[in-house]
């Protein structure tokens, strides 16, 4: 029989996060139209600067009664190519 310590339970979930956070990468492709929450969640980022970025035109999006949709492939290019 083996004891378990505290360090030994950090250990494991520490892999564990880790392995979890790889498969969602792996698993995990992202939609083509994005609502406000996936871009927040793509971004990492807070809904004001999703708003402030709508705002600023820095980043095209269309409305639709009114629910705003961003493009996937439109949102990476303007940050491949960087914000202006």
């Amino acid at each position: 029989m083996e004891i378990v310590t505290k360090q030994m339970l950090d250990e494991f979930k520490q892999d564990l996060i880790k392995e979890i956070a790889q498969m969602n990468v792996l698993h995990s492709t992202p939609k083509k139209l994005m609502k406000n929450s996936d871009l927040m969640e793509y971004l990492g980022c807070s809904y004001s600067t999703v708003e402030n970025l709508r705002n600023a035109g820095k980043i095209p999006y269309k409305k639709v009664m009114g629910t705003y949709y961003y493009s996937f492939e439109e949102v990476s290019r303007v940050f491949e190519q960087g914000l202006h």
